[in-house]
């Protein structure tokens, strides 16, 4: 962990069921000396729930819990889980991690049990105490039993975005392709701005991706990134994208669930979008007043291509051409001094900025 301190700007502790690992304690200690973020990614089915709320609470760089919520019941919950009463243990600990002042966020994988439950599991998170909703595609091998079918998982993302509209606290988790639905999906960074460690020091692109790119025991994690396994993963990039109008947004969709399933490309991909083509996003009101004054709250990371703005699990890439508009969201300079500063592109900008959490309206 003190090898990847200088370059870490936040860890999320996930699984499995990280709660469960015997260093569990040790890890969470080795954070809080080392002074790194975390996130808690847990099933909140925890075998002594007091004492872990307790440490969490005690521990302020612990950002939050990512709790997995399957379902609106237990009859949805506990058949996506496999473990009868895992629900009301779910429910009771969420519940119980808020009211210790712990910020929660549910994390839904869209399922055939599930995909008509978006508004009733986002009304039961909020009713917990939750702050966010998250809903996920799911990626692995196929299970037929598990996954929704296509116009199942359309009707579940048109539920979600339509609750974006309205105000909702609410997004996608993983990269849906546009191509497949137009959503407010975005694209995965996986392999550009962040990775995955395993128990055994192992690196990989991503929690899903089977590729092995090298291992801490080994070789610094300067190395691994910049190595041949990480450069393949990034070019693992189907032809047919590289042409498609949406690319920059979709980044060509899951290269992990393709390589689960031993194909070239992810398979909800369909036909690229060229000019003139698709339908438009769902769109979100965004109201800017020209005396309002935007400020960054991210943190600036330099990369090769430009930079990367972190915000908590917030990742956005921009282009190194964007650093004047960033250095003047200072609080102090108005989006009309903006626009006349840039041009109206910049206003649109820093409005996709604000829709991502990274820049706030004084």
């Amino acid at each position: 962990m003190t090898q990847l301190r200088p370059h870490v700007h936040r860890l999320k502790l996930t699984g499995g069921e990280p709660t469960l690992h015997p260093e569990f304690e040790t890890v969470v200690a080795a954070l809080h000396e080392l002074d790194i973020p975390f996130a808690l990614f847990t099933n909140a089915r925890w075998r002594d729930p007091g004492r872990l709320v307790a440490l969490l609470q005690s521990t302020p760089q612990c950002g939050g819990l990512l709790v997995s919520l399957h379902g609106a019941t237990a009859v949805s919950h506990d058949a996506f889980t496999g473990v009868p009463g895992s629900f009301a243990e779910t429910c009771d600990n969420i519940h119980r991690a808020v009211a210790a002042g712990l910020s929660v966020t549910t994390s839904t994988v869209i399922a055939g049990y599930n995909w008509d439950q978006v508004e009733d599991i986002v009304r039961l998170g909020r009713g917990l105490g939750a702050n966010h909703a998250v809903f996920n595609r799911y990626l692995g091998q196929p299970l037929p039993q598990v996954e929704p079918s296509e116009a199942q998982l359309r009707r579940a993302m048109e539920a979600i975005d339509g609750l974006r509209q309205r105000g909702g606290r609410v997004k996608f988790g993983n990269c849906i392709p546009r191509c497949f639905h137009p959503s407010s999906s975005t694209g995965c960074l996986a392999g550009v701005a962040y990775c995955t460690v395993d128990p055994w020091g192992n690196v990989r692109p991503c929690n899903h991706a089977p590729l092995i790119c090298g291992s801490l025991l080994d070789q610094p994690i300067e190395e691994i990134w910049r190595g041949e396994a990480m450069e393949r993963w990034r070019g693992m990039i189907a032809d047919q994208c590289l042409h498609c109008l949406e690319f920059s947004r979709c980044h060509g969709g899951c290269r992990a669930v393709a390589m689960v399933r031993g194909i070239d490309e992810d398979p909800l991909m369909r036909a690229p979008i060229l000019a003139g083509e698709g339908e438009p996003e769902p769109s979100e009101e965004l109201p800017l007043y020209e005396g309002a004054r935007p400020l960054g709250r991210y943190t600036l990371r330099a990369e090769e291509f430009g930079y990367v703005l972190v915000r908590g699990n917030r990742i956005l890439p921009v282009a190194a051409a964007a650093r004047p508009v960033l250095d003047a969201c200072d609080g102090d300079v108005s989006l009309l001094e903006l626009r006349e500063r840039f041009g109206r592109g910049a206003l649109d900008f820093v409005g996709s900025l604000v829709k991502n959490g990274l820049v706030e309206l004084r």
